[in-house]
């Protein structure tokens, strides 16, 4: 688990790990065992490697071998080294080689034969892989499933006696609820559920004030944004535009209206979350960052500058064109509808005419990726690790260069004020390159410039957790507000690491 406040992981299954010159040794702990009485070895991880090569993990861009040394060593032989790879071997969940050693074997084969991805072996054993069905999970941490249990809304985890920490954690048994929002509040407001992640609404959240629950909110560092079509919205290659666009919106009045104190308008407009760019651009050049405040008045004059003027209907217009959108919106997520119905609003009353329309994410996501809407709400920035080269792809691939329907088709070579011509996406690798923390934060810093003045897309807000921790009925031990874990987000849960720790237990 990586600590978000500490900047550094917190070993579970293995002891330590580190480069040695071209090599990443990861050294394992020993005395584990698989809930099928299996023991845990370096085996089980580079099973999870080689497996994960046929599904195109990311760190065998990085590696081209792995090497068992012995039953608790592993080394993994770069190629081109990257301070980011070490998350993606860390944090990966093993898989064990007693149900997957066959697809790994095989594999092996396929390497030897000179075989490549992209031949119809490879493809084939994929296909065969991704139909396999265990007859029961297994697990090698304190927990594990049971099966008995398992229904559309919960599941049981028992204990794993040979598991990682099974003789630490303090509960014999957690259940887990499935449910979206509407589901989940009412289980958490009767005090059927100690904690959750969901993202509750306001009158949800002071109900839940009112009922003496504790309320943590941890920076998620990501949170909605506007998008626009290349080619469906044209008039947005003018950077005016966009800039105008930034300024009409009241973003901390989108955010406060969605989630009171859990939504944060950024400062910064860096590309991601305000609360990691002190961690990576100096203060000289924080202050060269536009803010983009709520300013009608100044959005007013860069449409102006832009040669638009407003009709005698209020609305923007030039060469007899009126400025006209629909902003297309996930309607199955609350915070982001409400982001949406503020902004088309917010809009509508400034000048542009624009309707909000909701379509199920299901639809929408694949929608957008396919270049099917000129003006959309989707994801900025990113919880999966502090390092900013994953915001940055979220922001300028995600919805953009890896689809393959071209997503907003927003070309990422551009030509900056100063006549600079700029590659964004070669900026993105060269934020994670090498180990020399010192060369990425110098690319981190070009990029953040460079996207703030670009502003290729709009992070309207940075959503806070407002997770519910009810520490009155069964569980005790949680740490005060203000405690450094609580930094971290969802994804490299507090909740899971204060459980794994043995910090919280039975009241």
């Amino acid at each position: 688990m990586y600590l978000w406040a500490d900047k550094k992981f917190e070993y579970w299954l293995a002891e330590s790990s580190g480069y040695k010159g071209e090599n990443y040794e990861l050294k394992l702990r020993s005395g584990i065992k698989w809930s099928d009485g299996t023991p845990f070895t370096a085996k089980d991880v580079y099973t999870t490697f080689n497996v994960g090569r046929l599904d195109n993990f990311t760190i065998w861009n990085y590696i081209d071998r792995m090497d068992i040394v012995n039953d608790q060593t592993i080394n993994f032989h770069f190629t081109r080294q990257s301070s980011l790879a070490e998350r993606l071997l860390l944090r990966e969940p093993t898989r064990p080689d007693a149900l997957y050693g066959t697809y790994s074997k095989k594999l092996d084969d396929l390497v030897k034969a000179g075989k490549k991805s992209t031949d119809q072996e490879w493809k084939d054993l994929r296909t065969e892989k991704d139909a396999f069905r265990p007859k029961e999970p297994t697990s090698v941490g304190p927990y594990k499933i049971d099966p008995a249990t398992l229904t559309e809304s919960q599941v049981t985890f028992v204990k794993n006696p040979g598991g990682y920490a099974a003789d630490r954690v303090n509960f014999d048994k957690v259940v887990v609820y499935q449910g979206e929002t509407n589901q989940i509040s009412p289980l958490v407001l009767s005090g059927d559920v100690d904690y959750a992640t969901h993202g509750f609404t306001l009158a949800v959240d002071k109900a839940m004030q009112d009922a003496g629950i504790r309320i943590a909110r941890p920076p998620l560092y990501t949170g909605p944004a506007l998008f626009f079509h290349w080619e469906k919205a044209p008039e947005f290659q003018d950077v005016r535009l966009r800039y105008a666009v930034a300024h009409a919106i009241n973003k901390a009045e989108s955010a406060a209206i969605t989630y009171g104190d859990s939504g944060k308008a950024q400062k910064y407009m860096a590309g991601f979350s305000d609360q990691l760019v002190p961690d990576w651009i100096g203060s000289g050049d924080q202050g060269k960052l536009k803010e983009y405040e709520f300013s009608t008045s100044k959005a007013d004059q860069f449409m102006k500058d832009a040669g638009y003027a407003k009709g005698s209907d209020g609305f923007w217009a030039k060469n007899g064109k009126r400025l006209e959108y629909e902003l297309v919106f996930p309607s199955d997520f609350a915070d982001w509808s409400s982001a949406a119905t503020h902004a088309a609003e917010s809009l509508t009353k400034w000048g542009f005419k624009v309707t909000a329309r909701g379509i199920v994410s299901s639809t929408q996501l694949p929608e957008v990726n396919d270049g099917k809407h000129a003006f959309f709400v989707r994801a900025w920035g990113s919880s999966t690790a502090p390092h900013p080269q994953y915001s940055y792809i979220q922001n300028l691939r995600a919805n953009n260069t890896i689809p393959a329907g071209g997503g907003m088709k927003y070309p990422l070579k551009q030509k900056l004020a100063s006549g600079e011509t700029v590659d964004l996406d070669d900026l993105i690798n060269q934020t994670g390159d090498g180990l020399d923390e010192s060369k990425q934060k110098a690319a981190v810093t070009k990029l953040a410039l460079a996207f703030n003045e670009l502003l290729p897309i709009i992070p309207l807000w940075q959503r806070f957790g407002n997770n519910p921790i009810n520490d009155k009925k069964r569980v005790a031990g949680w740490p005060a507000d203000g405690d450094p874990i609580y930094k971290n987000p969802d994804g490299d849960s507090f909740a899971m690491t204060l459980l794994v720790r043995g910090t919280i237990g039975s009241k």
